[in-house]
């Protein structure tokens, strides 16, 4: 199924353009459903965390965007995985990224399953599509290369206001986090552990 939607803004609307050094990466849903997906197509995943998994993906970011709203960059995180959608906000807003690889949520079974080499068949192009991306190493740096079907927001959040929306979206009912910053340099995401 597909729509679109014609409109008029009240204002000018959140891009991949106007991230700015200092800023905070906030993720709004755990990553791991092209994993999971993936390894049920296989029937090596667990029924609960295919379960989990679809709840997840049903969330809808209505409420998220609101918390948002005032965003300097944003988009959502799908096909292209965490670090293909976070260089494309690098590449369109001029910066670099550092991500905290311990920080980024991930979904129930999705880790164990990517530590057993399940991945979904997009990770490939993914990973070599991703551009610069340094120390996006083992099972969980994997992950951020895993296409995500109704995934979250991406969003590159001004510091004085990046504690109070996480807040909102976490007492929202969202698994949202912290997960990195954006500084100066050329279009790269460094990955630390």
């Amino acid at each position: 199924i597909g729509f679109s939607l014609t409109g008029l803004a009240g204002k000018a609307p959140i891009t991949l353009a106007g991230a700015r050094a200092g800023d905070v990466l906030i993720l709004t849903k755990s990553l791991g459903s092209g994993v999971v997906m993936a390894a049920e197509m296989q029937a090596k995943a667990r029924g609960a965390d295919v379960a989990a998994a679809l709840d997840l993906m049903m969330q809808s970011q209505a409420t998220a965007s609101g918390i948002l709203l005032d965003a300097h960059a944003m988009t959502d995180v799908t096909g292209f995985g965490l670090a293909g959608h976070l260089a494309g906000i690098c590449a369109a807003s001029g910066v670099a990224a550092d991500l905290q690889l311990s920080a980024v949520p991930v979904m129930d079974g999705a880790l164990a399953l990517a530590e057993t080499g399940v991945r979904s068949s997009l990770y490939p192009a993914n990973r070599s599509g991703a551009g610069p991306v340094h120390g996006a190493n083992g099972p969980l740096g994997d992950l951020l290369f895993d296409p995500q079907t109704a995934g979250g927001l991406l969003a590159a959040v001004a510091p004085d206001r990046a504690g109070a929306a996480l807040k909102q979206l976490v007492a929202a009912g969202y698994r949202a986090a912290s997960i990195g910053t954006i500084v100066d340099g050329d279009p790269m995401i460094t990955v630390r552990p």
